[in-house]
Parts: structure tokens; C-alpha cells; sequence
């Protein structure tokens, strides 16, 4: 049983964003309308593959999806390693958050459970914009 309904909001700040690719990969993007751009508030870490979202004093860039069948979250729950009977366990945490923009609007977001070492910190929050930085940059 889920503690999602079908209409929730989620927003989504990584590799789960329009374009880049794990949607498709995890087999989601049917069960999920895209909304629109959002700005969350927060820290966003550079884990390797993908980002990490912690709460503090920042904005990060994402996107807002209604969930279509409200049984997606379990499949995204399994992607983002969050096992809502064992928080201590989970990669990520799960929870509601109120947004920055657009306003007012509450989604659910994966917060990163851990604490990422503090150089790795994404300054502009917009990892689209970070991968397309860390690209360009020849080896």
C-alpha cells in the first residue's frame, strides 16, 4: 500500500529529469505528467551518477510531475533506495515539501540521507546545467 494518490506532485532535481534518461530506464515516464520547472530549497550534492538533495540554505532547479497511478511511487521509492520502514537504511528519505516556485505547492522529494562530503557541492542547485559543465571539461 502506497502513501501516494494519483494527482500528487513530486519533484525531481537528477537523472529522474525529463531528458536524461533514467525515467525511460526505470520505466516511468507513462505513470508520471510533467508539470512544469520548480525551484526547491536546499543544497544540491555531486554523488557521481547523481545528485543529492539536503536540506539548507540554497535553491535548486527541478521539475514537477503529477503521478498519474499513485503505485509509480513504489517504483521510484526502489530507485531512490528509500525503504519507508527503515529510514536508517534508506539512501534517500522521502517527505513533503512546500516549493519556492512556483508557489503554493507542495510535492514529494527525495532528500539525501547521508552527509556528502561538502566540496562536492553543486553551487548553481541545476544539475542538467552541472552535467553539461562537467562534460565539456577534457581529461
Amino acid at each position: 500500500m502506497t502513501d501516494a494518490n494519483a494527482g500528487d506532485l513530486i519533484a525531481l532535481y537528477g537523472s529522474l529529469m525529463s531528458g536524461l534518461g533514467a525515467m525511460n530506464e526505470i520505466g516511468v515516464s507513462d505513470r508520471l505528467r510533467f508539470v512544469g520547472p520548480c525551484r526547491i530549497e536546499g543544497q544540491l550534492f555531486d554523488l557521481g551518477a547523481y545528485p543529492g538533495l539536503r536540506e539548507g540554505l540554497g535553491i535548486v532547479t527541478g521539475e514537477v510531475f503529477a503521478l498519474i497511478d499513485p503505485e509509480v511511487i513504489e517504483v521510484l521509492d526502489r530507485f531512490e533506495d528509500f525503504f519507508p520502514d527503515e529510514p536508517r537504511e534508506s539512501h534517500y528519505l522521502r517527505k513533503r515539501i512546500r516549493l519556492i516556485e512556483p508557489q503554493p505547492m507542495t510535492t514529494w522529494v527525495y532528500l539525501y540521507n547521508h552527509e556528502p562530503p561538502p566540496d562536492r557541492r553543486i553551487e548553481d542547485g541545476d544539475w542538467r546545467a552541472y552535467l553539461a559543465r562537467r562534460s565539456s571539461i577534457s581529461i
